[in-house]
């Protein structure tokens, strides 16, 4: 099963992946994102539960931080759906 459709059996069992685009020059980093040691966007990942927050994770791209999401549903037990493939 490919990336989207994990995303989507996560949404039909109630879960809600969502993400924040952070700044980093805006954020305090201009030095670090001039010289090339730190992405001028990162992003922070969340998983909802019936608005609480159950895990939170920054990564440097999109598609990481939909991995790391779906791993962290399946490694701790929260959905019964852990068959599904999309690496």
């Amino acid at each position: 099963m490919d990336l989207l459709k994990g995303i989507n059996k996560c949404v039909q069992k109630g879960f809600e992946i969502t993400y924040d685009i952070v700044n980093q020059f805006e954020n305090g980093y201009g030095d670090q994102v001039l010289a090339g040691n730190m992405l001028n966007f990162t992003y922070t990942f969340y998983i909802f539960k019936k608005e609480e927050i159950l895990w939170s994770h920054s990564v440097d791209s999109l598609e990481d931080g939909f991995l790391l999401a779906l791993d962290w549903l399946k490694k701790n037990r929260y959905t019964k759906m852990v068959s599904w493939t999309y690496r």
